[in-house]
């Protein structure tokens, strides 16, 4: 995702933030470093995470796994260094 596309998301993002929809994925599942998953399936969106990554090889949240995420579940995964410090656990 481009900085331009950020951008125009964020709003969009903070809102679901508010609302409380959104799942922390720990460092465990993407290298080592914390990744939010936002949206109103956000719940959803992990469980097929976590199959994925149960069949996965290499068992890393990869940009294949991300974008099927985002398209089926209409959610986005940002890094943790994409979230507002007020929403970071």
């Amino acid at each position: 995702m481009t900085i331009l596309e950020k951008r125009k998301l964020a709003p969009e993002r903070d809102e679901h933030l508010k609302n409380g929809e959104f799942t922390v994925l720990n460092g465990e599942y993407s290298k080592n470093f914390n990744v939010y998953v936002v949206g109103e399936k956000h719940k959803e969106a992990v469980d097929f995470i976590k199959v994925a990554l149960d069949r996965s090889t290499d068992n890393v949240l990869g940009f294949g796994i991300k974008m099927g995420c985002q398209k089926n579940f209409n959610v986005i995964v940002w890094d943790e260094e994409d979230i507002p410090e007020e929403y970071r656990v």
